[in-house]
This record gives structure tokens, sequence and C-alpha cells, in this order.
């Protein structure tokens, strides 16, 4: 098979170049995004490496961009660039930005917007603090406008006589008493013509710790104190959270040394603020009028303070792409360096790459452009090095269409090296097996306009942040579009459009004269009402179905037997991608004791009642003949494959579709029997003999000491002496540590789970008809039950609320959760009833992960 099935060649490269040239040969290597380099250090830590330094600076410097982005996001006036520059550009540019030059640049933002920003908060709570002394004054006037002045002894206490209550202010009459013994109207306050001496507190609180902190002042004063509250209309902006707070001016009136102790405490818990306010009306107007002019005059230096911020961002903003690319660039540059050996007799750098075979002039041609980039002396030299040990990663070429197929089988395991990929069986059957559980010719077409939207617009979204769903449903757009137009095409074959027959060719399901005279010209015995049609329906199912009694019935039996169908042609398919593996890897005992005997007790078994289900489709079970015999009876297929079970060459005659059906059946029995112990036995015993026979080959040293020190010591360049003895010797424990317990164990543990997988597996794919089945109902309720039922009503209102409720359940419920639904369904029969026949069955997988900037920054982002 193809590239397209099995992973790409790879060769193992060994690179040298000069220090010099370490960093633009990497940075090219980057910009080629074709080679895995190997870690050649693994046993020093972050810390050890040459270039863990760098790697900080990095760190701390990628740290301050976002910040930068954070700032320039916070500002929703400001207008952000596209945060991706094209390659030329960067190109152009970022040659001659050093890195030590753009920390400095970084660190001196960062320090001129940490200060600007602390004296905006400054500013901030300086003018909320005015703010609320503003609508204190404001309040407070109208609290004591109605109050005649007595007297006053000290700040904060004034004798007080009964003030008229504000309607518009939100008040709280909680103070039985504030005079001992002397008598209280309904406000708490001494009636007219009595005089009491009486503290006040004035200030700002939340206005959701209103009530919490008015019961909390009622008690701990036990009633002797009186609140009054005025929301402040304009919300203030909480310096240190960015949001807005609704805020109440109040004011406290109590009376004596103790209770002003208490409320005191009580405000501070609350975080209140307070403030002073005067008794005299013209210090009021005075504080007042002080108040506005100052506010006025911080406005504009937080209006101008704004305006300079603005311009500080909007700058860095044009800039700050090129930063951030360079910086992530440079950090994997000497991410990579670290993970080289440095060769300090020669000053030259050692990289162990992997790399596919076809790219291997691309990687000369980087490592000549690092050389000249950095204007070296010495060539870059590129070894090819024989894997003798390690397995080659897993690289397959992919694109963006394939790329979504590729992760879905990936995410059930990475494929072992050349091993064959499901990915490209599964561009056509994992949207086709959605499409016969989501098969509506309305439903797919909804899905597949919009996944059309999406690949439309995908140059102009890819730009974008998007949400969690549009993310996901741009990741996968052409698995969307897919799975919208085999929908479409499974609709049509149900003939359902929104739960609707369409009538496309006109309904065959009619007596005719043609019919008739196919009967036998006037001797027709069968009536006409129970007459076939003369011909079928020319796509799909023929539309009379949908209203008939037993159409439900006939629906049913139908994709039933298809998902059997479906599923058991799949499974064998993966039976054969096992001979490929097999083949390829040079494994004749996996050929002829796996892949055969599963052959034989799959198709003798499900491969035969497929046969039967496709014979009992093409019978005619409605024809002159069939209907003479009284014995032409449609059997159950059910029966017949319990029969050829329970009761072997005992078939019934009206259970037989073709002649010697009852010995066919006793030959495939008997195969199916002979394939398990096919399975179980020989390869285990063909294992232990192989094994036992390397045993008897007299032992045989394979090199002495003092070759092996010379060999050791040579230049490794191909498969040398070394190397060869390594591996015989890999080989050699590997025959050591053979069990043959261990092997038997497993083989029959794999026989067991597909003798009893092949059933399992089987009914598996029944889901198929359930989901269908499911998903058709669906749509006939909420088309009969909303739309059909408000349409009989005769009202309009009803007929209106009907069709957005329809469309409503249809986008929410079988749009979204049956798409689901059907989506992991498929998923499921993918990883476990069709790959696991022949992918991944070690799980030793290990996928090809380049040096590529590209995929860096997709991964960060």
């Amino acid at each position: 098979m193809g590239a397209l099935f099995r992973s790409e060649d790879m060769t193992l490269l060994r690179l040298y170049f000069e220090r010099g040239a370490a960093h633009a040969t990497v940075d090219e290597l980057g910009k080629l995004g074709i080679v895995q380099f190997n870690d050649l250090n693994p046993e020093q830590s972050a810390f050890q490496r040459s270039f863990s330094a760098n790697v900080r600076l990095c760190d701390d410097m990628q740290r301050r961009i976002r910040f930068l982005h954070a700032q320039i996001d916070h500002d929703p006036n400001l207008d952000v660039p596209e945060m991706l520059i094209p390659k030329d550009v960067y190109e152009s540019r970022a040659f001659a930005l050093r890195l030590d030059n753009l920390d400095e640049v970084l660190s001196s933002h960062e320090a001129n917007l940490l200060q600007m920003n602390s004296h905006w908060d400054t500013l901030n709570v300086q003018r909320n603090e005015l703010v609320e002394l503003r609508y204190v004054l404001e309040k407070g006037t109208t609290f004591f406008q109605s109050a005649p002045r007595v007297q006053q002894a000290s700040y904060g206490t004034v004798g007080l006589l009964h003030p008229s209550m504000d309607a518009n202010d939100l008040y709280s009459p909680i103070a039985p008493s504030l005079l001992d013994g002397a008598p209280t109207d309904r406000t708490g306050l001494a009636p007219s013509g009595t005089t009491s001496l009486l503290s006040y507190f004035a200030g700002v609180i939340e206005k959701e710790k209103v009530p919490s902190f008015e019961l909390v002042l009622f008690r701990a004063t036990r009633g002797n104190c009186f609140v009054r509250f005025a929301e402040i209309p304009e919300p203030l902006i909480d310096p240190s959270t960015g949001e807005n707070v609704v805020k109440c001016a109040f004011m406290v009136f109590f009376s004596g040394s103790e209770v002003k102790s208490k409320v005191s405490k009580i405000c501070n818990a609350f975080s209140a603020n307070l403030y002073n306010f005067p008794e005299a009306f013209t210090e009021q107007t005075r504080a007042y009028q002080e108040c506005l002019d100052r506010l006025q005059d911080l406005d504009t230096v937080i209006s101008t303070t704004t305006e300079q911020r603005r311009t500080i961002l909007s700058e860095i903003a044009k800039e700050l792409p090129l930063w951030d690319e360079k910086v992530r660039r440079e950090k994997a540059i000497y991410h990579t360096l670290n993970m080289l050996n440095f060769d300090t007799s020669n000053a030259l750098f050692i990289a162990e790459v992997w790399a596919p075979t076809f790219s291997l002039e691309d990687v000369r041609t980087a490592l000549n452009a690092g050389r000249q980039r950095s204007q070296a002396q010495v060539p870059s030299i590129l070894e090819e090095r024989p894997a003798a040990k390690e397995t080659p990663p897993t690289f397959f070429r992919i694109n963006r269409f394939t790329s979504v197929f590729q992760g879905i089988v990936e995410s059930y395991g990475v494929a072992e090296y050349k091993e064959v990929n499901p990915a490209p069986f599964a561009v056509v059957t994992f949207p086709f097996l959605f499409a016969v559980m989501f098969g509506d010719v309305g439903h797919g077409f909804l899905m597949f306009a919009f996944a059309a939207w999406v690949v439309m617009n995908e140059k102009r979204m890819v730009r974008r942040k998007l949400g969690e769903f549009m993310q996901t449903c741009y990741d996968g757009r052409y698995m969307l579009l897919l799975m919208g137009a085999f929908s479409i095409f499974t609709g049509f074959i149900y003939n359902e459009f929104f739960a609707v027959p369409l009538n496309l060719f006109g309904s065959r399901w009619k007596f005719t004269e043609a019919s008739a005279m196919a009967c036998g010209m006037d001797n027709c015995d069968i009536p006409a009402e129970v007459r076939a049609p003369m011909h079928p329906y020319p796509l799909g199912f023929d539309p009379v179905w949908k209203g008939s009694a037993n159409g439900l019935l006939f629906f049913n039996s139908y994709k039933m037997k298809l998902s059997i169908v479906l599923g058991v042609c799949q499974m064998v398919l993966g039976i054969c991608m096992s001979y490929l593996n097999a083949k390829h890897f040079r494994h004749p005992v996996d050929v002829w004791y796996v892949f055969v005997p599963q052959m034989i007790f799959m198709n003798a078994i499900f491969g035969y009642l497929v046969i039967l289900i496709i014979l009992k489709w093409a019978t005619n079970w409605d024809s002159p003949a069939c209907n003479a015999d009284p014995n032409c009876l449609a059997p159950d297929l059910k029966t017949v494959l319990i029969g050829m079970f329970m009761s072997p060459g005992n078939l019934p005659e009206e259970g037989r579709l073709f002649p010697g059906q009852n010995m066919v059946q006793l030959v495939l029995l008997g195969a199916a029997l002979i394939a398990v112990p096919w399975m179980l036995f020989p390869k285990p015993l063909i294992l232990k003999a192989k094994h036992d026979a390397k045993k008897k080959d007299e032992y045989r040293p394979l090199v002495d000491e003092g070759e092996g020190n010379e060999l050791l010591q040579s230049t490794a360049g191909g498969m040398d002496g070394a190397a060869e003895a390594e591996a015989e010797a890999d080989d050699h424990d590997d025959e050591e540590e053979f069990n043959f317990a261990n092997i038997f164990v497993n083989q029959m543990i794999h026989t067991i789970e597909f003798v009893l997988g092949a059933v399992s597996n089987t009914a598996s794919y029944l889901r198929l008809w359930a989901l269908s089945l499911a998903h058709a109902e669906l749509s006939d309720v909420f088309l009969e039950k909303l739309l059909y039922m408000s349409i009989e009503s005769g009202s309009s209102i009803l007929m209106v609320v009907g069709f957005f409720m329809w469309i409503g359940l249809t986008i929410g419920v079988l749009m979204f959760m049956e798409s689901l639904s059907a989506f992991l369904h498929a998923l499921r029969l993918h990883w476990v009833e069709f790959q696991n026949k022949f992918y991944n069955l070690h799980g030793s997988g290990n996928k090809f992960v380049a040096f590529d900037y590209e995929a860096i920054r997709e991964a960060e982002e």
C-alpha cells in the first residue's frame, strides 16, 4: 500500500555544525518544520543545560508580552491589529531585532504601564471619593433642610427638631426612642417643640450591604439610632476589580458616646466610607462647590491620562505581533539547542534528528542556509545513521482536509511505524455511518450549509479568537461538510425531508393494467388491492410507506438488516488490514494462524448471515410462482442462525433460501469450530519450536573484549560491526526472556476476545438502526405535535408559537443533541469494532513531532 495508508519512510540523521552557526541553523530547520530533534542530554535537568538562562529570559519576556496583551485587551476602544503577520514581513523586520534590545524595550514598557496604572488607580480612587462626597453633601442637605439648628457642641453634634421626610429617600424608622422619657412619633425623633442633642455619621456604603448594615445597627444599639439612605444614581468603578459598584449615601443619627463608638466600629466593619458633613448651610454650600471644582479638574486629568495611555498602547499593539513571534521562536531555538551535544575539541554542535526520507534535500538546504546566514567557515555536515534499536516515529502527510480524521484516529492511539493507517478509510466510513443514523435531507442540508459557511470563511476565522464551540466547529469543518453531504444522500434513501416524505418521481404503489398483464392476462387469481407495483421507486423508498400501517415495521426490518450488513463488511475490512500488517512486517505466523482462522470464523457465521439477508432481499415473495407454493414463505433469519448452532442439519423447509442450504450450514459450522483451536494453539507452539531450535545451537561469543573496545571507539557511519553485535546481543537477550506460558495466555486471551467480540461487535452495529429509528421518530413527533397540531387549531397565534417551537426543538434537539449522539456512536464503531481488528495492537506508536514554528504557535494559542 502507498504512503496514503502507511507512514512515511523515516531516516535518522546526525547533523554537525559550527557553534557560531547553531542559532541560524536551528532557526532554518524550524522554518522548514520537517525534523524532530532527539534529546542527547536526557540526564541533565533543565537548569543544568547550557542555554537555560536564555530560556528563562524568553520566559520572562513572554510574561511581559502577556501583560501587554492584557492591557491592550482591557481597553475596548483601542484598535487592535491582526495578531498574525505575514512571513515575508516578519523575516524582513525580525532579522535586525536583537533579543537583549527587545528585553530592554519590553521592560521599559512594562514599568511605564505599571506606573501609569498605579497613577490611574490613584486618580480613580480620588474621583470615587469626590463623587461619594458630592452625593453625601447633596443627600445630607436633603436630610437636614427642614431641621432647625439649636447649637453645636462639637464636630458631628447638632440639635434637631422633627424633620420632614423626603418620600424619595430610602430611610428606616428603626429607633423607637432616642430620648429617655421623651415622646416620639413614627420617625423615631422627638416631636416638634422638643429639642435633643444628637450625633451623626455621614458616609457611603455598598447597596447590597444596606440590609445587613441596618440590621446590625439596630441590634448593636438596641434601636437607639436612626438611619437614612439615598441611592447614588451613578455607578462607581472599583479600582481593584474594575467592576461597577452601586452605592448608597447614608446618615446615622444617635446619642451618647458609647453608641457612637459602636456605630463607628460597625461602619468600619462594613467598609463604609465616612465623610465630614458640615453643620452650617453656608459651609455645606462651600464644601459642595469645592467638591464640584475638584471633581471637574480630576476628570480632566483622568481624561488626559487615559488618552496618553491609549496612545502608548496603540503604538505597542502595532509591534506586539512581531515581538511575540520573535520571542516565541527564540525560546524554541534555545530549548532545542539545550537538546544538542557540544564537541568542545572541535567547537561543533552535534544534533540527532528524525526526518522523512523525501525531505533530506530540504534539510541539506536548510543547513547551508544557516551556515551562510551566520557566515560560518566550517561547512555543516549531514550524516545518515542506521536506526539499530530505536523505532522510528510515525509520520503521516496530512492536509487541512484530512487532519481532523487523523486526529480522531490518533485519539485512539498512535500507529506503529509502517502500520496501516485507518484515517483514509475514516474519511469515507465515518461520515457515512454517521449519516446512516442521521439520515434526513433537511437536517443534512442545515449541517452542510453551516459547514460550507465555515469553510468559505476559514481564512477570516483563523485570524480571530473563537469561542470553544466555534473553535470545535472550525477544526472539524470538513468533517461536518462530509457528514452533512452524506446525511443528504441517506435522507434521499430514507425519503425524509424534515420527516416529510418527498414524492419526487410519483408513487409507484398503484394497480395498473401492466401489472395485471404481468400477473397472467385475465387469469390473475391475486386480488388487485394486494398486488405489488409494476416498477420500483427510482430512488429510495416509495413515499407511500410513510403513511402505511406497516411502514414502521418495514423500516425497522430494513434498517436492522442494513446495520448488520454494513457492520460485517467493515469488520471484515479490518481483518483484511491485519493481513496487510502481518505481510509488511513479515510475520507469516500471524498470516496463517491469526488472519486465516479469523476470516474463516467471521465469514462462516456472520458473512453467511449477510448472504442470507441479501438473498432474502433479492427474492420476490409476492411473485405468482411463490404464491402458488405453500412452502414459499419469507424465513426468519434469526431462527435460521440460531438453528444452525442448536440443531445443525435440521433446517426446516420453510426456512430455506437456496438448494443445499442444510449442507452448506453444516460445512460452515464445522469451519467455524475448527477456526477456534486454529487461532489458539499453533502460534504459541510454533514460536516455542523456533525458540527451542535456536537454543540447540552452540553458544558463540559475538566479539572478544579487545575487538569490542576498538569497535566502540570507531566513528559510527552506517551499520558497523559494533552495531550488528549489539543488535544480535539484544536478540539474544530477547530469546532468553522467551516465556511460553505468557505467550500462550496472551494468545488465549486474544482468541476468546475475538470469538466473543465477533458476536458483540456485530450486535453493536445495531446502534445504526436504533439511532436512525430514534432520529426519525423524534422528527415525526416534533412535526405532528407542534407544527401539524398548531395548523389544525386554526389559531394564527398557535401557528406562530408552534412553528417557532418546532424550529427551536429541531435545532436544539435534532441538530445538536442527536448529531452529537450519532457522532459519538460512529466514533465508537470505528475505535472498538473496526480499528481493534488491526490497529495499534501493541500501543507502541511514537508520533512524529516536528520542530515547526507554526505548530508551536498553534499549540500556544
